[in-house]
């Protein structure tokens, strides 16, 4: 098992952190191979790779510090103009992210990887000792040689920078140690005064002075600048033997140790900063504040247990009041109607503390779309739109895998090769865009590729040749019809299996997973001109709108989302076409689904001669869901079966009503394709 020198908590707060630059590396890196070596974009590739090389040697692991210090050497020279950006060089980035990553592990688990990041490193150096060699010198501009001869002399030319810090800062010492990191994230320290020493010694003053050598100074001053307490940044030329002043001495301090000093001086003077938080000209400390998940989870499970109890309350103020005429029954349904509205303000901002933005799920697939697109030698511009639209983090946990498996295909089978699309005459590089956008209370993806489209015909043929359909049954199909068939299990019409796609099982666990998530999928295609994916997904999946039914002497809740309306029919108007049950509605034939019979229910004994039907959305098709009684909408609380009850097909989970019953919640999807398939086996035998 594996140590560092850390305590748990300093352990979890690495995690947080390190995947957080892990993230903005993955994203930046891909971004740095697209758009090229911007200044803005370089800088934040640094910082980030440099903050883990700072907190990962603090944390005493010494394989990830390593790494990341190869890496902010490469950056370092490539920033600087020493390197180009060229394939290899974002190769070994991405190599060594992937290792960056391995490496984390090894925190979380505390047991070794086995990864020996060596070969990275070596790679690393040799790519950064091609920029050494471009220099007429043969030295970096960013290497931070420490000058040598007299302590008060500047060994080489750079820029003196000289920073007033306000007299009331409470944390003096950590604020000189924050401005030499900043300084250092933009070039090389190669003095400054206070020194390291005397400020990890708190021996800190209001004026700092330090020789920076950097390309980017005017980017550094505008950061510096924008440090809590910072009253004035002035800055000269310094020229290599200018006198800086006997007092201050040169010191060349490792940014672990920095980050280390900088953790202790804070500490130190927590006390002393707690009592001047409301003090006059003190700063406004963060509003933000990290919280585990289990922790909301554990919070919206209570609230959970708040909105049933609510439900029964109006329930009970709605009785006492219809049977008893009295002020004090006024006052009860009062208090229980602000009772309610409480709990309604509570539920909201439980649900707004557990929405992500879905940028953290968007950031990981642009590196996907980069390397399936180099192992396909496709040409691909990779768009993604919305990235600020809000998504319970529970839902964005499972959209990961359907995301990575429309990309897939998109690469594989939508966007035509270099020599196809000069072909089609369409530009040589093939175009994927992603978007996330909010409906009402839901939100859409869309993954749209402007690729060869999805043919009907080849698709048809497949069917049949796979005995998936006979020819007959291909024929009658649409074209729209024929497009749904890639959601089939163990469907493709891949020619040859590949490392990318070809076993048939991607589409059909997307379409899978997104009903898991009581959402839909659609697809969209034309031939020659590309094809469209739309995802539609409630915000969250811990509390649902459903429309309460009654069927027999049980109480069934359909969700919200898959209804399109509700109809009573005569039981004459229902026909069979195509051995289903089926009636007409505008002129449009809707097929008919008995719950009772799909749930192994009791048919209900009425002499009723109309029934009601619930028309549902699957996909892009309808489908009437005959019950005996509608009770209204109600807004449920999602409970899991639990591992007595087990799986049952067609629903999702279970609610408690305000009565204290239970209700099964149904998962339409899931029922219709259970009912679908048992009719088929029926009338294949």
């Amino acid at each position: 098992m594996l140590s560092f020198d850390a305590a748990p908590d300093e352990l979890q707060l690495f995690l947080q952190e390190a995947e957080e630059q892990l993230q903005l590396l993955d994203q930046d890196i891909v971004l740095l191979e697209k758009e090229g070596a911007r200044p803005e974009l370089l800088q934040e590739i640094f910082r980030a790779a440099h903050t883990l090389k700072g907190s990962s040697a603090s944390i005493g692991h010494t394989k990830m510090a390593s790494l990341t210090h190869s890496m902010e050497n490469v950056l370092d020279q490539l920033r600087h103009g020493q390197l180009e950006s060229t394939t290899e060089l974002i190769d070994a980035l991405l190599k060594s992210l992937d290792a960056l990553r391995l490496l984390k592990e090894e925190v979380e688990t505390l047991q070794d990887c086995g990864f020996d990041p060596s070969e990275l490193v070596t790679w690393l150096n040799a790519i950064a000792a091609q920029g050494r060699d471009a220099q007429p010198n043969g030295t970096s501009a960013g290497s931070g040689t420490p000058p040598v001869g007299r302590p008060d002399l500047i060994g080489v030319d750079g820029y003196r920078v000289v920073v007033k810090i306000a007299e009331d800062c409470p944390l003096l010492a950590a604020r000189c140690l924050q401005l030499y990191l900043e300084a250092s994230s933009f070039g090389s320290v190669v003095w400054c005064s206070p020194s390291l020493d005397a400020i990890e010694r708190q021996q800190a003053s209001n004026t700092m002075q330090m020789v920076v050598r950097t390309g980017q100074m005017e980017e550094m001053v505008r950061a510096l600048e924008t440090l809590p307490d910072i009253n004035e940044v002035t800055v000269d030329l310094a020229e290599a033997g200018q006198e800086l002043g006997a007092t201050s001495t040169t010191t060349e301090v490792a940014d672990s140790e920095a980050k280390v000093a900088m953790l202790s001086i804070v500490k130190s003077q927590e006390p002393e900063l707690a009592g001047r938080v409301n003090g006059t000209g003190a700063k406004s400390l963060g509003k933000t504040v990290r919280i585990d998940v289990e922790r909301l989870d554990d919070l919206m499970n209570l609230v959970g247990e708040l909105v049933i109890d609510r439900t029964r309350l109006a329930q009970l103020g709605g009785q006492l009041q219809s049977k008893y005429d009295d002020l004090s029954i006024g006052d009860l349904t009062e208090t229980s109607q602000h009772i309610g509205r409480i709990v309604d303000e509570l539920q909201e901002s439980i649900m707004k503390a557990r929405m992500l933005p879905v940028e953290s799920l968007f950031n990981r697939l642009p590196r996907v779309v980069r390397d399936l697109a180099q192992r396909s030698g496709k040409k691909i511009d990779f768009v993604v739109e919305g990235r600020e639209t809000e998504l319970d983090r529970s839902v964005i946990e499972e959209l990961h895998d359907p995301l990575v498996h429309l990309l897939r295909n998109c690469v594989d089978h939508g966007i035509e090769s270099t020599e196809g699309r000069a072909a089609a005459g369409k530009p040589e590089i093939g175009r994927i865009r992603l978007s996330a956008m909010h409906r009402e209370n839901r939100i859409l993806l869309h993954v749209e590729d402007d690729g060869a489209g999805i043919d009907p015909a080849k698709i048809k043929s497949t069917a049949v040749r796979k005995g998936v359909l006979t020819q007959e049954a291909a024929e009658r199909l649409s074209d729209q019809e024929a497009t749904e068939l890639i959601f089939a299990p163990g469907f493709s019409t891949a020619t040859t299996i590949t490392d990318v796609s070809g076993r048939g099982v991607g589409m059909d666990i997307v379409r899978t997973n997104i009903e898991k998530l009581n959402g839909t999928v659609a697809v969209e295609s034309k031939v020659g001109e590309g094809t469209r994916f739309t995802l539609e997904l409630p915000l969250t999946l811990a509390i649902i709108d459903a429309l309460m039914v009654g069927l027999s002497d049980q109480i069934l809740a359909i969700p919200l989302v898959s209804v399109v309306e509700t109809i009573r029919v005569r039981r004459s108007e229902i026909q069979w076409i195509n051995r289903r049950q089926a009636i007409q509605l505008r002129e449009q034939v809707l097929p008919l689904i008995g719950l009772d019979r799909a749930l192994g229910l009791p048919a209900a004994s009425t002499a009723d001669d109309r029934v009601f039907v619930v028309a549902v959305r699957v996909g892009d098709n309808r489908f009437g869901l005959v019950v005996d009684s509608l009770l209204g909408e109600l807004q449920v609380v999602i409970k899991s079966l639990g591992r007595q009850v087990g799986t049952i097909a067609g629903v999702t989970g279970a609610t408690i009503l305000g009565d204290g019953r239970v209700a099964l919640i149904l998962d339409v999807p899931s029922l219709v394709k259970c009912v679908l398939d048992e009719q088929s086996k029926g009338w294949a035998a």
